[in-house]
C-alpha cells in the first residue's frame, strides 16, 4: 500500500488534523453503539476454554489467592492482570471474573474508534468505524475469551489518538495533557504486550511528518516516556536482574532459547500465516477479519481513479505493527526461528485496518453516496455473518465443557476420567484434587482407551462434545463408541451438534462406572442424578 495513496485530505475528508472533539450530541451515538456491541458480545459469550487459559488462570489465581505475581512472562503485563485480578476479587475466580476485562476493553474500543473516526472524518467516520469494529469477527469472538491482545489494541489506539489530538490542539495546556496521556498509554500498551515497542517508530514518523506542530509541550511526552520506561526497567532489574526482562521472558517462555529453539524453525507457512488470516478462511472456514482487507485493497487500487484517500498517520501505525510482528524472527543454532503465532495476536492491527478502511469509505461517500451506503451495508452484513460463524464455534464447544463440569459438581466426588481439556475446565469450577481425582486418559488411540476404561472400578467419565476448536487436541477426546454399556451407566447427555463437525462430532455425555462385585459389574443403581 503506497503511503501517498493514503495521505490525508481530499474532498469530503478533512485535510490535516481537524479539531473535532466529542460533544454532548455524540453521547447517544457513543453509548448506543457501545451498548449494541456489548450486547452482541454477551449474546455470543464463549468463556473459559482456550489452550492458554490455564496459564492465565494460574497467574490470576496466584495473585488473588496467594498474593504474589508469578515470575513468568505474564509478570510485566499488569495492564491485563491488574483489572483481571480486580474482577476476580469482585466476582470470584470464575469465568465471568476472568473474562470480564476482555469484554470491557472490547466495548471501550468501540467508543475509542468512534472518537478516532470523528476526529479524522466527522461523525460519519466515527459511526462507520465503530460499526465495523462492532461486527469484526476477531473482536466479537475473542471479546468474551481471555485475550490480553485486546488490551494492547486499546492502549495502542489511545496512544495514537492522543498523539494526533496533541498535534491538532491549539491550546497549550490541553496539548500538554494529551501528550502526557499519550505517554502513559504507550507505557500501558507495552505492559499489555511487549509488542508495544512497535508503536515507537509509528509515533516517530507521525511526529516527524508534523514536526512544525510539535511545540514545547512535546517535551512532556518525551519526559514521561523516559521516566515510565526507565521505571519499568528498574523494577525488572530489581526483581529479575534484567532491565529487559519483558522481552527476554517472552523469548524464554516461547521456547526460543536453548535446545527447544530448534523446534521453532520458520517455514513458508509461518511467514504467511498472518497474510492467510487476513485474506483467506481460517482452519474452521471463517474470515477472521471479514472482508475488510479485501475491501481495503480494492479501494486502494481504485483510489487514483476515484480520488479516494485515507489517513497516512493510521497507515504508519498499521505498517509498523504488522511488519514488526511479521518479521519478529531470531537467529539461533544456524536457523531462523519464530515464536508460536496465535490467531488472537492479529488483533494488534485490527484497529488501524478498520480506520484505514473507514477513511476510504468516507471519501467514497463524497464521490458516490449510494455506492458508499451499499458498500457499508455489504461489509456489515458479511461481517455479521462471519462473526456469528466464528463466535458460535467456541461458544458451543466451551458450553459443552461447562455443562459437563457443572453437572459433575452436583454429584458426589469421585475420580473423573477424560482428556486433559475437561480437567482444565474443572479447575475453573474448583473441582480439583484431592476431592476430585483427575484421571487423564493418556492415549490418542481408541483401542487403548477402551482398555483403560474397561479397567476402571469407580468414577465418572466424560465423552464427546467440543473442546478448543483451533488448537485443541480433538483426537484426545474419548468417544461414546468406546464405552461398554456393561461397565458404564449413562448419567447425562447434553444437546449435541445438529450437523457433526471435526471439532464437535457428538454430544457430550457424562457416565458413571458400575460398581464391581465378584469381578462383574453389579446391578446397583447409579448415583442419583439431581
Amino acid at each position: 500500500m503506497s503511503p501517498r495513496a493514503v495521505e490525508a485530505g481530499g474532498e469530503g475528508v478533512p485535510a490535516g488534523y481537524s479539531p473535532r472533539r466529542l460533544q454532548a450530541s455524540d453521547l447517544p451515538w457513543l453509548l448506543g453503539l457501545m451498548g449494541v456491541a456489548c450486547g452482541l458480545r454477551v449474546l455470543y459469550f464463549s468463556g473459559y476454554g482456550l489452550g492458554d487459559d490455564v496459564i492465565f488462570r494460574g497467574q490470576i489465581n496466584s495473585i488473588v489467592r496467594n498474593h504474589w505475581v508469578l515470575g513468568d512472562n505474564g509478570a510485566y503485563r499488569f495492564s491485563w492482570w491488574f483489572p483481571a485480578a480486580l474482577s476476580c476479587r469482585i466476582f470470584g475466580l470464575t469465568e465471568i471474573g476472568i473474562v470480564l476485562p476482555s469484554l470491557v476493553y472490547s466495548t471501550l474500543g468501540i467508543g475509542l474508534l468512534y472518537a478516532f473516526g470523528k476526529v479524522l472524518w466527522g461523525r460519519v467516520g466515527g459511526v462507520v468505524a465503530a460499526l465495523l469494529l462492532t461486527f469484526a469477527p476477531l473482536d466479537l469472538a475473542w471479546s468474551t475469551m481471555i485475550a490480553n491482545d485486546i488490551v494492547f489494541s486499546f492502549f495502542s489506539g489511545l496512544t495514537i489518538l492522543c498523539v494526533l489530538g496533541a498535534l491538532a490542539q491549539e491550546d497549550a495546556t490541553r496539548r500538554r495533557r494529551l501528550w502526557i496521556v499519550a505517554a502513559v498509554s504507550l507505557w500501558l500498551s507495552y505492559h499489555a504486550k511487549v509488542s508495544g515497542v512497535l508503536l515507537f517508530p509509528a509515533v516517530a514518523f507521525i511526529c516527524w511528518s508534523k514536526r512544525q506542530r510539535l511545540g514545547r509541550e512535546f517535551r512532556a511526552f518525551c519526559i514521561f516516556v523516559a521516566l515510565l520506561f526507565a521505571g519499568s526497567a528498574l523494577v525488572s532489574y530489581v526483581f529479575f536482574a534484567d532491565p529487559l526482562w519483558p522481552l527476554h521472558s517472552e523469548v524464554k517462555f516461547q521456547g526460543l532459547v536453548g535446545e527447544p529453539a530448534i523446534q521453532h524453525k520458520i517455514g513458508v507457512d509461518i511467514l504467511w500465516v498472518y497474510f492467510r488470516w487476513l485474506f483467506q478462511r481460517d482452519s474452521l472456514g471463517d474470515f477472521l477479519y471479514s472482508i475488510y482487507p479485501h475491501a481495503l485493497v480494492a479501494l486502494v487500487v481504485l483510489s487514483p481513479l476515484l480520488g479516494l484517500k485515507s489517513s497516512l498517520d493510521v497507515f504508519w501505525w498499521f505498517l509498523f505493527v504488522f511488519v514488526g510482528m511479521e518479521f519478529n524472527l531470531q537467529r539461533a543454532g544456524g536457523f531462523w526461528i519464530a515464536g508460536f503465532r496465535n490467531i488472537r495476536h492479529g488483533h494488534a492491527w485490527l484497529y488501524p485496518l478498520i480506520l484505514l478502511l473507514t477513511g476510504y469509505l468516507v471519501s467514497l461517500r463524497a464521490r458516490a453516496p449510494r455506492v458508499f451506503r451499499v458498500t457499508v451495508a455489504l461489509l456489515l452484513a458479511v461481517s455479521a455473518w462471519q462473526s456469528v460463524s466464528t463466535a458460535s464455534k467456541t461458544q458451543e464447544s466451551f458450553a459443552d465443557r461447562r455443562n459437563a463440569v457443572q453437572f459433575l459438581s452436583t454429584l458426589p466426588p469421585k475420580p473423573v476420567y477424560s482428556d486433559f481439556q475437561i480437567h482444565m475446565s474443572m479447575a475453573i469450577f474448583d473441582l480439583e484434587e484431592p476431592r476430585w481425582p483427575l484421571k487423564q486418559l493418556h492415549s490418542m488411540s481408541s483401542d487403548v482407551r477402551r482398555m483403560e476404561l474397561a479397567a476402571v472400578k469407580t468414577g465418572y467419565l466424560v465423552t464427546g462434545g467440543g473442546r478448543e476448536p483451533y488448537y485443541g487436541c480433538i483426537d484426545c477426546i474419548p468417544r461414546a463408541a468406546e464405552v461398554s454399556p456393561d461397565h458404564w451407566q449413562l448419567l447425562k447427555e447434553f444437546p449435541g451438534p445438529a450437523t457433526p463437525t471435526p471439532w464437535r462430532f457428538e454430544p457430550i455425555r457424562v457416565w458413571e462406572a458400575k460398581e464391581v462385585s465378584d469381578g462383574h459389574p453389579s446391578d446397583a443403581p447409579p448415583t442419583p442424578v439431581p
